[in-house]
């Protein structure tokens, strides 16, 4: 069990990663630097940094321009949240009922968290 079992986590670890970077790239049209995928028991989150467009970096100025960045992103994934969850859903063997993404716009990072 034991380097079978490590060996498949590293595999859907980086299948994760690199579907959340093509999903991202995808629907807004630039996907982030880095992204970091953990898995625990339960959930499964994924870290990533340098996500924003160039156009959103210039909105980050103010609180008006950070909400209409949180917002439009939010309001794009839920148009498309079975692909999203997906992403997940096909590597972790665990059912995914819920997730959370809280985007820090002011470090340009986000972290989401599948339950």
């Amino acid at each position: 069990m034991g380097n079978s079992y490590v060996s498949r986590i590293k595999n859907s670890r980086k299948v994760i990663e690199d579907g959340f970077k093509s999903f991202m790239a995808r629907y807004f049209n630039k996907g982030p630097r880095l992204a970091k995928v953990y898995i625990t028991n339960d959930c499964v989150i994924v870290y990533c940094e340098e996500f924003l467009t160039v156009l959103e970096k210039n909105l980050t100025d103010d609180e008006y321009g950070q909400s209409l960045i949180q917002t439009s992103r939010k309001k794009i994934i839920q148009s498309h949240e079975a692909e999203f969850l997906d992403i997940v859903r096909q590597n972790y063997k665990e059912d995914i009922s819920r997730f959370y993404i809280d985007f820090n716009i002011g470090d340009d990072s986000l972290c989401c968290v599948f339950m």
